[in-house]
């Protein structure tokens, strides 16, 4: 007599993930509406003020906020194809720009995790062995937010010349040593393992040096000039003589913040209420409140159009393969 099958309870692992997966879902939400409440009572305590913003808006300057926020993360996306050459995988940078504009997506999966999977498997997919790829997503968010904090330091003597408040931004500071120790090759290492034991890989790892890593963070810094320069240029459509450094500070220091809180997400309602924290002594709450809300939605919008962009080009790549396999399976003419 056969004893019936018994289904094996889940792994372990699997249902840790999935407890993960719910509860950074819930936090991610409350955060959200949270910074959301803020940046909307703005909005409603200053009405009158927020309609006549609306109404005297300059609108062409969002076409050039949307291609500098393009160009910000196509630019901070390049620099992956660096990283994961430290760490022995060449990558042409159509595959570069492919990867990161369809991977960078999951970021707006509450959880943090969902960024680094998707950019993680499209590598893998794309012949990137297993740990190398989940290795270079690990180290080059890392080197992108300690690179965004070093440059909002670098700008805050400025903000603060110009009155810019910085009393709601100043914790983003402590991830520069954090982040700068983390890039030592031994504990670098360990992050590495950390991440093959999350998402699988062989124990054949190659550490870039502290100083390789170090420049890898620089190489961020365009990027993230870019970004902040778009948010400044979204703020002139609602007021025509903002303070350059103050906007751009405090466009780059709240977007590391909503990196940083990954339970967000992409920092959704964290980035905006740092904004507007930082920068309504001088543009006034509701000005403020609308710019955060304005270069939400200019961002997404660059976002959408990379990633459509990549999609694209990911088409017109395969149509090629295609149509060579093709080409060469048909029999040759005498």
């Amino acid at each position: 007599m056969t004893s019936p099958e018994v289904t094996p309870p889940p792994a372990p692992r699997k249902q840790t993930r999935k407890r993960y997966a719910a509860a950074s879902a819930t936090l991610g939400a409350v955060l959200a509406a949270a910074g959301l409440y803020f940046v909307v009572s703005k909005i409603v305590r200053g009405w009158s003020d927020y309609g006549d913003t609306i109404r005297h808006a300059r609108w062409g300057w969002i076409v050039l906020g949307l291609l500098l926020a393009f160009l910000g993360m196509a630019t901070l996306g390049q620099v992956w194809r660096s990283v994961l050459a430290s760490l022995g995988a060449r990558v042409s940078r159509r595959n570069i720009f492919i990867w990161y504009q369809l991977g960078n997506l999951g970021k707006y999966v509450p959880g943090g995790i969902f960024q680094v999977l998707g950019r993680g498997e499209l590598a893998t997919r794309g012949g990137v062995t297993r740990s190398v790829a989940y290795n270079s997503v690990a180290l080059s968010m890392g080197a992108t937010y300690v690179c965004g904090a070093l440059v909002s330091a670098v700008l805050l003597p400025f903000a603060l010349l110009e009155h810019g408040s910085i009393r709601s931004s100043w914790w983003v500071f402590l991830i520069i040593p954090l982040g700068l120790a983390c890039l030592r090759p031994g504990l670098l290492d360990r992050v590495f393992r950390l991440a093959e034991k999350a998402f699988g890989g062989s124990e054949d790892r190659q550490v870039p040096s502290w100083t390789q890593s170090v420049r890898l963070v620089s190489l961020h810094t365009p990027g993230w000039l870019l970004n902040g320069l778009a948010c400044y240029v979204v703020t002139l459509t609602f007021d025509p003589s903002p303070r350059f450094f103050t906007i751009v500070f405090a466009g780059i220091v709240s977007w590391v913040a909503g990196f940083v809180v990954i339970f967000a997400p992409s920092g959704l309602g964290v980035r905006e209420a740092m904004f507007v924290a930082i920068t309504q002594a001088s543009l006034g709450g509701s000005t403020a409140a609308t710019v955060a809300i304005i270069s939400r939605l200019v961002f997404v919008a660059g976002d959408a159009l990379g990633a459509t962009i990549a999609a694209m080009l990911r088409l017109r790549y395969r149509r090629g393969l295609d149509r060579a396999a093709r080409h060469h399976g048909r029999p040759t003419s005498a």
